[in-house]
């Protein structure tokens, strides 16, 4: 095991090698969210904000983990320019507070976006073509990638 759900998050995990497996619940309730494998993170959120694990990992194929401390990761965090750590700051907190969207269902209005959603929106396309966030940093520029992507699956499709 590397973390159980519940837990308290003081690290990240950069994967190395080898394959982790993210789940919830245990036993006949256990359910299976995600398998990582080189160059993915994870724990990241609950490092972020000092809160709970929101699932458990585990090691299901030997491997090696670079371990990302809050100290660590707030060293990181500071070296970046004001405008980066706006724009990271923005990002996290929406990733944290905002659910995956859900599509009404037929004939129920789109519900409203928030005003951070739109803002997220109007940044995504900078983060992405203009490597708004791309620092050099290993863990910092997957970790960019993944909030891009959670950000992404909490806004509704473009269009």
């Amino acid at each position: 095991m590397v973390f159980r759900e519940g837990e308290t998050g003081d690290y990240a995990c950069l994967v190395r090698s080898g394959q982790f497996e993210l789940f919830k619940g245990a036993g006949e309730e256990k359910v299976v969210l995600a398998t990582t494998g080189p160059g993915t993170v994870f724990g990241e959120l609950a490092l972020i904000d000092k809160g709970h694990r929101m699932a458990s990992a585990r090691c299901v194929e030997a491997g090696e983990l670079m371990l990302i401390d809050r100290a660590r990761f707030l060293t990181k965090l500071a070296a970046l320019s004001p405008g980066q750590r706006g724009v990271y700051n923005e990002l996290l907190g929406f990733v944290r507070e905002t659910p995956v969207y859900v599509p009404p269902r037929y004939g129920d209005p789109e519900p409203a976006m928030t005003d951070k959603a739109k803002r997220v929106q109007t940044v995504l396309p900078q983060i992405e073509t203009a490597k708004l966030l791309e620092t050099g940093d290993n863990f910092l520029d997957v970790l960019t990638k993944m909030l891009v992507h959670y950000a992404k699956r909490r806004l509704p499709p473009p269009g």
